[in-house]
């Protein structure tokens, strides 16, 4: 269970960091694709970070009090990139805590958010490459 709450714990730092981040890229376009794809991300990000501080609670009895980064980067297609490799990494380390669960009341919440990432990725893929 330790390594499980430790684990939560990284995902509701990233969350709130991609939350964050996410609101910073939406500044720096203004293609109304590419503001409601990553307004999308955003979102969801957000409704993570809460889902994961809520089980959170409900295991350890407190919510997670998280350090707080800023990504940085210089140009919007960086800032691209960088979120798409991070969406997918985030993919595969929620099927990996998906397979750690140690109950039940962690399967959906994780479940969502997995499939969510691997949605924003495409969203970021596809403005990826209409940059190139």
């Amino acid at each position: 269970m330790n390594s499980f709450i430790r684990d939560l714990e990284k995902a509701i730092s990233d969350e709130w960091t991609a939350y964050y981040f996410y609101k910073d890229l939406k500044n720096r376009t203004n293609n109304p694709l590419y503001v409601e794809f990553i307004d999308h991300a955003k979102k969801d990000e957000k409704e993570h970070y809460e889902m994961f501080q809520y089980l959170h609670y409900l295991y350890t009895g407190e919510y997670y009090e998280h350090k707080k980064e800023k990504i940085e980067y210089t140009t919007f297609k960086e800032g691209v990139l960088r979120a798409l490799k991070d969406e997918l990494e985030a993919a595969e380390f929620y099927r990996d805590l998906l397979l750690d669960m140690p109950n039940q009341q962690a399967y959906n919440p994780l479940f969502i958010a997995m499939t969510d990432e691997m949605e924003h990725a495409t969203r970021f893929s596809t403005i990826y490459n209409s940059l190139r």
